[in-house]
């Protein structure tokens, strides 16, 4: 387990609306900025806005303005999120040129916001100029305006004011011409903390390279990978949810939420994971557990007649120990994340055939010999069958364990 933090300020317009929140990157409650490699700062607050908070708890529906550096521009890496929700600011270090160009043309035709951050006027951005929508401007340090005042009216560009720290400022600013605004004045950034699953596992990358250095993905043998690894399972489900917001469907397995977030972007969810440090999942025994679970489900599921929701109560045995990783209730983790009704009926014990198995499960996993006996009959299968899958799936796991180096 480890805690993930971002940090957000809000920005505001002349009638102290919030238009929109600058995530800050941070790694610890200490308020401010110290990443040194700035390509890496910028993919962890992207993954853990999109893929672990969830973008609606950080945002509220307005934009959320993120850093970008060159490198990560030339990667076209702002590409791979929703445009409705992101506004890409250029960093003040990024000098022009030809490729900086080409991008801001191809961003603007994508749809997307851009913004010039803490600039300072030169005359070498001109040709930029036409494809930008906001300037930020460190209110702080430039006391003459009529540059950007007349570069903004040219373009139609809008003026953002940053350190904006008394009420004499903000009303210089407005007078200026400014339309957005953002600083102490109003609020320093807050941080948000949350626990979050560990980082994906070093074969899991390594897959994900592998798949996106072909033609064409594969899109069963993602679903696979994604159901070997609960962190990437934890995370789709996170960013299906980021991507549709407030009208995301009941997600009923791994591959229905695969299915929901399309090829296109589901290639885009995979190019930003394959590109953050790996971790070792593998090592946290709730992880372990919850894979037993959700084979041994898959397995039974054979024997009862449900070969058609093998999928889906695969997911159910994934989705039944984020409690124990995400130290919050189940019930609220899984309202949270859009999970199928059904799937939250069978965990939290009402009388149903997902309820049985998964309690079979349990009863296997805790060698309570009478709930096992009792169960099989409930289910008409034999307790030596039960305890056989239960078998395999624990050696299914040991050989994942294998693929990832840890025996």
């Amino acid at each position: 387990m480890m805690d993930i933090y971002v940090g957000r300020q809000p920005i505001f317009n002349k009638s102290y609306e919030v238009v929109g929140y600058e995530l800050l990157y941070r790694n610890g409650e200490k308020n401010f900025y110290d990443a040194i490699d700035g390509d890496q700062a910028t993919i962890d607050v992207l993954i853990n806005s999109f893929m672990n908070i969830g973008i609606e708890k950080l945002t509220n529906g307005v934009r959320c303005f993120i850093n970008f550096t060159e490198a990560l521009l030339k990667k076209k890496l702002p590409f791979h999120f929703p445009r409705q929700q992101i506004v890409v600011e250029i960093l003040e270090n990024i000098p022009y040129s030809k490729d900086l160009l080409e991008i801001c043309k191809k961003l603007k035709e994508e749809g997307y916001t851009i913004a010039l951050d803490d600039f300072v006027f030169d005359y070498k951005y001109l040709p930029i100029f036409p494809y930008i929508d906001i300037i930020k401007i460190d209110f702080s340090k430039t006391n003459h305006y009529d540059c950007f005042t007349n570069i903004a009216r040219m373009h139609n560009i809008r003026l953002l004011a940053e350190k904006i720290e008394t009420n004499d400022q903000l009303e210089r600013a407005i007078h200026e011409g400014f339309s957005y605004f953002q600083g102490y004045f109003f609020s320093k950034p807050i941080i948000v903390k949350e626990k979050s699953l560990p980082k994906i596992a070093y074969a899991s990358r390594l897959f994900l390279i592998q798949q996106l250095n072909k033609n064409e993905l594969n899109f069963e043998e993602v679903v696979a990978a994604i159901g070997n690894d609960p962190s990437l399972t934890y995370r789709l489900l996170k960013t299906v949810n980021s991507f549709f917001l407030y009208s995301t469907p009941k997600i009923k397995s791994i591959r229905h939420a695969a299915i929901l977030l399309g090829t296109n972007h589901l290639k885009s969810w995979l190019t930003v994971l394959a590109l953050q440090e790996p971790n070792e999942p593998f090592k946290n025994e709730v992880i372990v557990n919850s894979l037993i679970r959700a084979k041994s489900l898959e397995m039974l599921a054979e024997l009862v007649g449900l070969r058609d929701e093998k999928d889906v109560l695969f997911f159910m045995g994934i989705c039944s120990s984020l409690h124990l990783l995400l130290h919050r209730p189940l019930h609220e983790i899984l309202q949270e994340l859009h999970v199928d009704e059904a799937i939250r009926q069978g965990l939290n014990g009402d009388p149903c055939i997902y309820s049985f198995l998964y309690h079979l499960v349990i009863a296997l996993e805790t060698n309570d010999t009478n709930m096992i006996n009792h169960l099989s009959k409930i289910l008409n299968i034999s307790v030596k069958q039960a305890l056989l899958i239960y078998h395999q799936s624990i050696e299914w796991v040991v050989q994942l364990q294998k693929i990832n180096g840890f025996y």
